[in-house]
C-alpha cells in the first residue's frame, strides 16, 4: 500500500467548494448537520482527501444551489469501482475481503435513489425484514432528529461495512433510536435486501438468536446441524448474507465478544450496534462510535408534557427542576412521566404536589441503601447527584404493595419485549391478581398491548430479575417452577391450536429452559414430547431437534420408555421430512422395539404408520402395505381416531400411488370423516390433499381443484408451510394440465420458495421437475433441462422411486422433442428397471415413451405392440394418460 501511495498526486483542495461554504457564512459543522454527516467528512472533501460519493454529491449539489462543476466536485474520467469512493465520515470501514467487482454508482447510490437491485431473473429481490424488530414507540421520538440524520448519513457513506456504535447511559434512548432508524423508509430502501435484529442483554442465547437469523436468512437445516461454535455460524451467516445489502442491529450488547460474534454481514452491509458501554462501542466501532447524549432541557419538557400535560401545567418550574435532576435520560422521563399522570388523572392538586415533592427528595431518587447490594449500579451513577436509571425504577417500585412487588420480580422469568406473555400466564407465574398487574402497568413498569398480552422492557426485566435473584434459593426459583407448570399445561391442553401455541410459543420455550435449568427432568420430557408436533408444523426442524435431545437424554436417565418412544417418533419425523429415509427408519425401528416391549398401543400405531410412509417413499410398497395395515388394525381396536386417520390417509395415497383409486378413495374419504369429527385441521388437511392429487390422476380436474384449495385455505389458517407448499404445486398440476403455463408457474415457484425455506428436499425435488415441464411446454428447453437435471439429482441422492420416474419421464419427453433417441431411450428404460413392485403406472408410461422412440426411428411395429401394451395398463387403472396414448396410436396408424 505504501509504494502505491508514494507516487499518488498530492490531495489538491477544492477551493470553490470552500467558497460555497463560506459565502453562506457556515461553518463545517453546519454544513455537515444540514447533510446528515460529519464535520471532518466535509473537511476531507474541501481538502481533496477524499471524495464525496453520488448520493452526497447530490445533496451538495442541492443544498449550494451548484453543479458539481462548479463546485470542483465532477470527476475527471470514469470512476473506478472501488476508488475515490467516501469512507471516512467518521464511521469504521471494513472491505469485507476483496471487491466486488461492481461500479461506484451501483455500490453508492442514496436513498433518495430508491431500491437497489434484482434478483436473478429480472425481478425484485424480496427484503428480510426481521419480525423482531420492535415496534414504534406511541410517543413519538423526541429531540433526536439530529442524531439520526447522522446516523442515517454514516450508514449511507461508505462502499465498505460501516460499523455505527450508539452508546450512553441505561434509558438514553439508544434502542428508541435504532427502533426509529429500522423502519426509516429511505433506510429500508438504501438496505434494499433487509433489517435484522438482534436483542442481547446480558444473557444472551447467541445460539438461539444465530439460528434465527440463519433460518431468516435461509441457511440449510444440514448445514445448521453442523454449526458448533460462534465461529463457525459467523462463517455460515456471512456466507448465506453473501453480496446482499442489509442492516444488521445489534441491540443492547454487553460484551464485545458477543458483539463481534454478530457481525457477519457482507461487504454491501452496515452494522449498527447498540451498548451502554463505551468501551464495547469504541472497540466494536473504533472511529465510528457515537456517544448519545441525554436529552436537553426543553426537549425532556417537551416528553414529560407529552405523558403527564396535567402535571407540567400545573407546576412548570418543579418538572423542570425534576427534569435537571435526573439528567434527560428518556427512559427516566418515561417512567416518571407515567407515574406523574397516574397520579394526575383526577386532577387533585394535592395529589400532583405530593407526587412532585416525592420525586424531589434526593433519598427518594437515589434508592434506598439496599438497592447498592445485590443490584449493580453502573460505576459512573456511583456518587452523582442526578437520579440514575436504577433510582428511576425503584422509585416506581418502591411505591408498589408487597405483592405488586413480588409480581414483578416474579414476571422476570418471562422472555422481554419484544416477546409478550399474556394476562392468564401472568397471573400463573406470579401468583398474583389482576390489582397487581394493573398496578405495574400504571407504574409504568410493565406494558400493555391494550389487550390481554403484556410485555416487559428489557432494563426492566434486568432489574426485577436481580431482584428475584437476590432472595434466597427456594422463593429465586418458585416463579420458575410456576412457569415450568404453566408452560407444559399450556401445550397439553391445545396441542393441535397452533394459532394460540404460536402466540404463547416464547413462553413454552421459556418453560422449557427453566425446566432444562432446574432439572426438572420428568417435566422436560413431557413439555418437548408435547411441544415437538408444533415445531415440526412450522418447519422449525433445528429447534425441534436440540429439545428432543436433550429430552432423550432426560428420558434416558429416568428410565422413561413412553417418553422415549416419543422422542425417537419425533425425531423420526425431522428425519422424513429432510429426506433421510435411513436415520427415520432407524429412529423409527428403535422406538417401534420399546413401544412393543411397553405394550404401549398408541405408540406402536404411530410408529407402524410412519414407517409406512418411509417404505413408500423408498419405494418398498410391499413393506409399507404390511406396516399400514397393522396400524390400521391397532387404530381400529383401540379406537384412536387420531391415529386412525393417519394410517387411512397414507393408505390412500399408497393405493392411488398404486393406481388402485377406488380403494384410494374409500381409505381417504373414511380419513376426512374421521378427522372433521374431531377437529383435527392438520389431518384434514393431508386428506384433502391426497383425495385432490387422485381426483386429478382420474382426471377429475374440477373435483381435485376443490379438494386443493379447501386444503390450502386450511393449511394457510393453522401456518403449516409444508402442507401450503404441496397443495400450491398441485393446484400449479391442474393448471398445467389445462394449458394455463402463466399460473402453473406462478403456483409451482411459490411452491419451491416454500419448500426451500422449509428445507424438505423431498418437496423441492418435485416442484424443480415441475418448473422444468412448464420450461419444456413454453418451448424453452434449456431452462427444462436444468431444472430436470436438478430435480433429479436432488431425488436420486434421496431414493425416492417414484420422483425418479416421474422426472425420467419429463426428462426423457424432453430429449425426444429434441430428438435425442438415445438420451430419451435411457430415461424410459431406466423407469421400468427401477420402477417399484405395484408401480405398474410407472411401467405403462415408460412403454409409452418407448413406443414414441420407435416411432421416431421408423419401426412402427415395435411402436405399436408397446403403445398397446402402456393403454390397456393405464386404461385398467383409470389413469388419465390412458386417452393421450389412444390419441397417440390414432395418429400412428394413419401413417
Amino acid at each position: 500500500m505504501s509504494s502505491n501511495r508514494s507516487v499518488e498526486e498530492p490531495p489538491r483542495p477544492r477551493v470553490r467548494l470552500v467558497e460555497a461554504r463560506m459565502s453562506r457564512g457556515w461553518s463545517q459543522q453546519e454544513v455537515a448537520e444540514r447533510l446528515g454527516t460529519t464535520h471532518v467528512n466535509v473537511s476531507r472533501w474541501e481538502r481533496g482527501v477524499t471524495k464525496p460519493n453520488p448520493y452526497f454529491r447530490r445533496k451538495l449539489c442541492r443544498l449550494f444551489g451548484l453543479t458539481e462543476e462548479e463546485l470542483d466536485l465532477a470527476p475527471a474520467g470514469p470512476e473506478i469501482p472501488g476508488r475515490g469512493a467516501q469512507v471516512g465520515d467518521g464511521v469504521a470501514v471494513e472491505t469485507g475481503g476483496g471487491g466486488t467487482g461492481r461500479g461506484e454508482q451501483d455500490l453508492q447510490r442514496g436513498p433518495d435513489s430508491g431500491p437497489l437491485g434484482d434478483a436473478a431473473g429480472g425481478r425484485p429481490a424480496e427484503a428480510v425484514i426481521d419480525p423482531m424488530i420492535p415496534l414504534p414507540p406511541p410517543v413519538r421520538l423526541v429531540g433526536r432528529d439530529a442524531e439520526l440524520r447522522r446516523i442515517k448519513g454514516r450508514l449511507f457513506a461508505g462502499e465498505a461495512v460501516a460499523l455505527s456504535a450508539l452508546n450512553g447511559l441505561p434509558g438514553v434512548g439508544k434502542t428508541s433510536l435504532a427502533v426509529a432508524l429500522a423502519h426509516d423508509p429511505e433506510v429500508r430502501a438504501y438496505f434494499k435486501d433487509g433489517i435484522l435484529w438482534a436483542a442481547l442483554g446480558p444473557r444472551p442465547n447467541m445460539t438461539g438468536l444465530l439460528s434465527r437469523w440463519g433460518a431468516l436468512l435461509g441457511l440449510p437445516a444440514t448445514e445448521v446441524a453442523g454449526l458448533t461454535s460462534l465461529e463457525a455460524w459467523a462463517r455460515a451467516l456471512r456466507t448465506a448474507i453473501g453480496p446482499r445489502r442489509m442492516l444488521l442491529v445489534i441491540d443492547d450488547a454487553w460484551r464485545i465478544e458477543e458483539a463481534l460474534a454478530l457481525k457477519v454481514g457482507g461487504a454491501q452491509c452496515a452494522h449498527l450496534l447498540t451498548t451502554r458501554f463505551a468501551h464495547v462501542a469504541t472497540e466494536f466501532a473504533v472511529e465510528g462510535a457515537a456517544a448519545i447524549a441525554e436529552l436537553g432541557e426543553e426537549d425532556s419538557l417537551q416528553l414529560l408534557r407529552l405523558l403527564a400535560p396535567t402535571a407540567v401545567d400545573l407546576e412548570p418550574e418543579r418538572v423542570r427542576a425534576l427534569v435537571r435532576a435526573v439528567g434527560g435520560l428518556p427512559l427516566a422521563l418515561t417512567l416518571i412521566g407515567n407515574y406523574l399522570r397516574k397520579e394526575s388523572y383526577t386532577g387533585q392538586v394535592r395529589r400532583i404536589r405530593t407526587a412532585l415533592q416525592r420525586l424531589s427528595d434526593a433519598r427518594v431518587r437515589l434508592g434506598l441503601t439496599e438497592l447498592r447490594g445485590p443490584v449493580e449500579v453502573h460505576s459512573s451513577l456511583q456518587g452523582e447527584p442526578a437520579l440514575s436509571l436504577q433510582s428511576v425504577i425503584a422509585v416506581s417500585d418502591e411505591q408498589l404493595s408487597a405483592a405488586a412487588r413480588a409480581a414483578l420480580y416474579a414476571l422476570s422469568v418471562f422472555p422481554p419485549k419484544p416477546a409478550s406473555f399474556s394476562e392468564e400466564a401472568a397471573l400463573a407465574v406470579a401468583a398474583c391478581s389482576t390489582d397487581e398487574l394493573d398496578a405495574l402497568v400504571d407504574a409504568g413498569l410493565l406494558e400493555s398491548n391494550g389487550g390481554d398480552r403484556y410485555l416487559l422492557h428489557q432494563v426492566i426485566a434486568d432489574y426485577a430479575r436481580a431482584r428475584l435473584e437476590a432472595q434466597e434459593e427456594a422463593r429465586a426459583q418458585a416463579p420458575f417452577g410456576r412457569l415450568v407448570e404453566y408452560a407444559i399445561a399450556y401445550a397439553e391442553k391445545h396441542r393441535t391450536d397452533y394459532e394460540l401455541l404460536d402466540r404463547e410459543s416464547a413462553v413454552i420455550v421459556a418453560g422449557l429452559e427453566a425446566a432444562y435449568m432446574l432439572g426438572r427432568q420428568e417435566e422436560l420430557v413431557r413439555g418437548v414430547v408435547t411441544f415437538a408436533p408444533f415445531l415440526l408444523v412450522r418447519a422449525l426442524y433445528g429447534v425441534a431437534e436440540q429439545w428432543l435431545q436433550r429430552a432423550q437424554t432426560a428420558a434416558q436417565a429416568l428410565g422413561d420408555q413412553r417418553g422415549l418412544t416419543g422422542v425417537l417418533l419425533y425425531r423420526g419425523q425431522i428425519a422424513l421430512r429432510q429426506g433421510d429415509y435411513t436415520s427415520a427408519e432407524s429412529y423409527y425401528q428403535e422406538g417401534l422395539q420399546l413401544a412393543r416391549a411397553q405394550g404401549d398401543q398408541e405408540r406402536i400405531c404411530a410408529l407402524l404408520a410412519d414407517l409406512g410412509m418411509v417404505s413408500w417413499k423408498r419405494g418398498e410398497y410391499g413393506h409399507a402395505e404390511s406396516y399400514l395395515q397393522e396400524g390400521l388394525w391397532l387404530a381400529r381396536s383401540i379406537g384412536n381416531r387420531e391415529q386412525l386417520c393417519e394410517v387411512l390417509a397414507t393408505l390412500g395415497a399408497l393405493a392411488a400411488r398404486q393406481g388402485n383409486y377406488v380403494r384410494a378413495d374409500t381409505y381417504l374419504q373414511e380419513g376426512l370423516l374421521l378427522a372433521q369429527a374431531i377437529g383435527d385441521r392438520e389431518r384434514i388437511c393431508t386428506l384433502l390433499l391426497n383425495l385432490g392429487a387422485s381426483a386429478s390422476e382420474q382426471g377429475m380436474f374440477i373435483s381435485a381443484k376443490k379438494y386443493f384449495e379447501q386444503g390450502l385455505s386450511i393449511a394457510k389458517d393453522i401456518g403449516h408451510r409444508s402442507l401450503m407448499s404441496a397443495l400450491l404445486n398441485n393446484l400449479g398440476d391442474i393448471c398445467l394440465g389445462q394449458e394455463d403455463y402463466n399460473e402453473a408457474e406462478h403456483f409451482f415457484i411459490e411452491a419451491l420458495q416454500l419448500a426451500r425455506q422449509i428445507e424438505h428436499p423431498e418437496y423441492i425435488s418435485a416442484f424443480l421437475l415441475n418448473i422444468g415441464l412448464v420450461a419444456r411446454k413454453r418451448g424453452d428447453y434449456q431452462r427444462a433441462e436444468l431444472a430436470f437435471k436438478e430435480g433429479l439429482n436432488i431425488a436420486r441422492n434421496l431414493g425416492i422411486s417414484y420422483l425418479l420416474y416421474e422426472g425420467l419421464y419429463e426428462y426423457g419427453n424432453l430429449c425426444l422433442f429434441l430428438r435425442r433417441f438415445d438420451d430419451a431411450r435411457n430415461a424410459f428404460v431406466e423407469i421400468i428397471s427401477i420402477a417399484p413392485r405395484g408401480g405398474i403406472d410407472a411401467i405403462a408410461l415408460a412403454k409409452y415413451g418407448l413406443a414414441r422412440v420407435e416411432a421416431s426411428e421408423g419401426h412402427l411395429e415395435i411402436a405399436r405392440q408397446l403403445a398397446n401394451e402402456s393403454v390397456a395398463i393405464l386404461k385398467a387403472l383409470g389413469h388419465r394418460s390412458a386417452k393421450e396414448v389412444l390419441e397417440w396410436l390414432k395418429s400412428l396408424k394413419s401413417i
